[in-house]
């Protein structure tokens, strides 16, 4: 897939180029907004990243540019700006989605994923031929059990194929998908990955023609037969791979030498805005100039805070707001005392390792592994670590009981997914019994934590007291270490934790109830009494999930269901419906608007959050 970065900051530039092409994007760079225009309206990208603050033209005028010309490509707008007013502006203008600067580089591409997602409704989560199945959620590709080793350019191909899987692809179109505009490929160097792609698949068991040339044409994935089951193990390699730094190295040692890298700039940075304070000392502070460090506070704001460094970054911001109000000569001591701190916070920070650290360990998901066997915990901490989770393991329930009191007697993190080894054979076995109530206390957590079980047998039974208990997964042995992984990766994308969901019923009084009946799944509640507001703060909020009333002044809320699914972008998103009524015409009424689901009032904490979490996780 291809993307479309438009920001002038080379620090960010840096960040995001590293990021993006890791997970396998190809990634072009304009550094002001014409050339961005020149950049979009001339080469075709599945999407595009736009900064607000650019040269030459700002990213709104350049959004509303390519709207008013036609091009439907997805927009994301990066800004330091907050608040709704600005979200309703840049959404206005005809981005997509809005993401304010600092940021995590994770949600971002998290949102990347969900926004392709929802405006392309075949943009499957998980794609595959037969047992062949590639993952853009992990970045993972695996044949029957095994994690394929490939390339960024093969893993790239091989999902471009499994996207277009009736298709004939031309070497043109190949490079056009894969390959930025600043590379030139030749035929040869398409054919040369081609072939690559086609040994490992091969080496793995599968056939040698599963991706067919078609004399003339081009390339397209084999058509998989009903019967077709290749199962020939023999060929795969005992080579073992070379030895990879885990996600968190090397997100820390990327992070940081792009910051050692660009030091020079933020002396620079310093000495631009210190030069405009001064210049305002004397009455000198040309219009122009006053922009310019309007501009690089702003940058010195989103970066800093990518970096960890929050106390910067808020000095930063309190900079540039005050240059936006226009300061009089008398204010200049304020903004140079200011400056002189956001200096030392950078001075003193020229090593930034362990901010950085604290950072990516503060974001990252915790895991917390029951199981007795040190061969299986070994495997999956390592696993894990790859992946950027953090671990903890404790050999029984009762001490897993203990260390998850401890963690919310002191109010630490708590984990966001378990993994229990479990033992069925023998039925009198204590252990079992005291970890399937481990299991079942864990789903009465709010939010609750999900379980993936890995039991040593699979039958039915097993499976059916599990899930009587409230485990989210099963696994029978022998399993994969990279897939429970995997499987807890997603378990923990499916998490309430954040999630946003916006409420409009003209109840004041339910409205005001509404986010502390609903506090302890932490969910991010925003509530509108007013439907004639609805639009704009839909867009500005970018909800996960809608709660509606029927029946409100001016519109109702069949009719605003009814407006959603007219539109592309929203006709995915979920719409539960809350009601007075239990009359089987109403209830016909909500669904023929295209509502998924329709809850009583009065409101049953538990029950609507369950259903909230349901249509969240579908």
């Amino acid at each position: 897939m291809r993307i479309l970065l438009i920001d002038d900051d080379e620090t960010l530039i840096d960040i995001l180029t590293r990021t993006l092409q890791e997970k396998s994007y190809a990634v072009d760079v304009a550094t002001d907004g014409e050339q961005g225009w020149v950049y979009g309206s001339t080469y075709n990208y599945d999407l595009i990243i736009l900064d607000w603050s650019l040269p030459k033209l700002d990213g709104i005028s350049l959004c509303q540019r390519f709207r008013a010309s036609g091009h439907d490509t997805p927009i994301i707008l990066l800004t330091s700006r907050d608040g709704s007013q600005n979200k309703i502006r840049g959404l206005n203008a005809g981005a997509d989605d809005y993401i304010s600067k600092p940021f995590d580089v994770d949600e971002l591409t998290a949102r990347i994923r969900a926004l392709l997602r929802r405006l392309n409704c075949d943009f499957l989560p998980v794609l595959s031929w037969g047992d062949l199945q590639l993952d853009p959620c992990s970045y993972q590709v695996i044949y029957q059990g095994q994690v394929l080793l490939l390339a960024a350019k093969e893993y790239r191909l091989l999902e471009l194929f499994l996207r277009h899987a009736q298709e004939v692809l031309s070497i043109e179109d190949i490079i056009e998908s894969l390959w930025s505009s600043m590379e030139y490929p030749s035929n040869a160097t398409v054919r040369s990955h081609i072939r690559h792609l086609r040994k490992k698949l091969c080496l793995a068991g599968l056939p040698k023609d599963i991706i067919i040339t078609v004399r003339g044409q081009g390339y397209c994935l084999k058509p998989l037969s009903q019967n077709e089951h290749i199962n020939d193990n023999s060929q795969i390699t005992s080579n073992p791979p070379e030895p990879q730094l885990d996600k968190h190295a090397q997100h820390l040692a990327a992070l940081t030498s792009i910051w050692e890298k660009h030091h020079p700039k933020r002396q620079q940075q310093l000495a631009q805005l210190q030069q405009a304070i001064t210049s305002l000392k004397t009455g000198s502070l040309e219009v122009s100039d006053r922009i310019s460090a309007i501009v690089t506070a702003h940058s010195l704001a989103g970066n800093l805070g990518q970096f960890g460094l929050h106390q910067g970054s808020r000095l930063a911001k309190d900079i540039e707001q005050s240059l936006q109000n226009d300061p009089s000569q008398e204010q200049w001591q304020t903004l140079n005392l200011k400056l002189t701190e956001l200096s030392q916070e950078i001075s003193k920070e020229r090593d930034i390792t362990p901010q950085i650290n604290q950072t990516i360990l503060a974001n990252s998901p915790l895991l917390l592994i029951v199981s007795d066997n040190s061969q299986l915990n070994s495997q999956l901490t390592q696993a894990a670590t790859h992946q950027g989770i953090k671990t903890e393991i404790t050999a029984s329930p009762e001490l897993a009981k203990t260390w998850l009191q401890k963690q919310q007697d002191n109010h630490q993190k708590l984990p966001q997914t378990v993994i229990v080894n479990l033992s069925f054979a023998d039925s009198q076995n204590a252990l079992r019994q005291e970890s399937l109530e481990l299991i079942s206390e864990l789903k009465l957590f709010v939010p609750s934590i999900p379980v993936i079980v890995i039991g040593d047998r699979d039958n039915f039974q097993d499976r059916l007291l599990v899930a009587r208990h409230g485990g989210s997964f099963y696994l029978s042995q022998p399993v994969n270490p990279k897939q429970i992984i995997t499987l807890s990766l997603q378990a923990i994308q499916c998490s309430s934790l954040g999630k946003k969901i916006m409420v409009v019923d003209d109840d004041i009084e339910l409205l005001q109830v509404l986010p502390t009946l609903l506090e302890p799944w932490k969910f991010q509640l925003t509530t509108l009494d007013d439907p004639r507001q609805f639009w704009d703060v839909l867009q500005a909020v970018t909800p996960d999930l809608l709660i509606l009333d029927i029946e409100m002044p001016h519109l109702s809320g069949i009719e605003l269901c009814k407006v959603l699914r007219t539109h592309p972008y929203w006709r995915k998103l979920p719409v539960l419906f809350l009601s007075i009524y239990s009359d089987l015409t109403i209830s016909n009424q909500v669904f023929a608007s295209g509502a998924n689901d329709l809850v009583n009032k009065p409101i049953i904490p538990q029950q609507l959050a369950s259903r909230i979490i349901n249509h969240l996780n579908d």
